[in-house]
Order: C-alpha cells, then structure tokens, then sequence
C-alpha cells in the first residue's frame, strides 16, 4: 500500500476534473464539426481566392504546407474562408468545388472530401478518455491507504 495524505487526493482528484473537463471540451468541439459532415447542407462552391497558410497556424512546424481556400457559395457570394487547412497546391481559382455548409451558420463552411472529414475515432477519444480518468482515479484510491 502506498501511503498519501488527504490533500494529495484532493489534488490528484482536481487534476483529474480539470482533465475530464478538457475532453469534454474537445469532444464537443470535435462532434460538432463531425455533424457538419454527417447532417450538413450539401452543394458546390466557386473557389475565389487561394493562399498559403503562415506557420503559425500549423499545428506543427514539420505539418505539410497548406492552403486557406475562399470560397463563394449562393448565400455568400462575396466568399467565405474554408474552416478547415486544405492540401497545398490542390485548389486554383475558378474551380468549382463541392462543399458541406452548417445548418444554422453559413459561414461555416467545409470542403465536402471524404479524406477531409474526422474519423470516428478522433471523434470519439476525447469522451473515452474523459470516461476512464474517474474509473481509474477510484480504482487507484481503493489501493492508496489514506494517512491523516
């Protein structure tokens, strides 16, 4: 048996909300953007501007180069940028393009590829995890023994 005190628990305890916070989080986030693909609003949409996105908004600096799209769709047709990173060099202006739009926000817009959209497994891990951390939280405190 490993012996802690009371607020060690107390600490590991608010570590592991903070945790579960922050994958339901995610997770939201996550499923949002899936439902866009799953329930979303199908069409086609002109692409008027295309540039390459700056480092920084890479998620690392060794990711592939990318590219943010504009595109015009009938309910904006002074364009909107893509919400997602698209391959470099894939996109030209004046192509036409099929596109899933959000239900309620047009200005949500996503390039309809299927090697684009989330998996259902990066969907689904933030809530897995967010899942177990209180199941393994009590089964390490049934084999802590408590010190006062």
């Amino acid at each position: 048996m490993v012996q802690v005190s009371g607020l060690q628990l107390v600490l590991v305890s608010g570590v592991v909300v903070v945790f579960v916070v922050a994958n339901l989080a995610v997770f939201a986030w996550r499923v949002s953007r899936h439902r866009v693909f799953t329930r979303g609003l199908r069409g086609t949409a002109v692409v008027i501007g295309v540039r390459r996105a700056a480092v920084y908004q890479r998620k690392a600096l060794l990711e592939a180069p990318t590219d943010v799209v504009t595109l015009a769709t009938a309910a904006v047709p002074r364009g909107i940028e893509a919400s997602q990173k698209l391959p470099a060099g894939q996109y030209v202006v004046g192509q036409t393009v099929e596109v899933v739009q959000h239900p309620r926000d047009r200005y949500r817009l996503f390039v309809d590829r299927p090697d684009l959209e989330p998996s259902s497994l990066t969907v689904y891990a933030p809530l897995v995890a967010a899942a177990m951390a209180p199941v393994i939280l009590l089964i390490a405190s049934g084999r802590l023994s408590l010190t006062p």
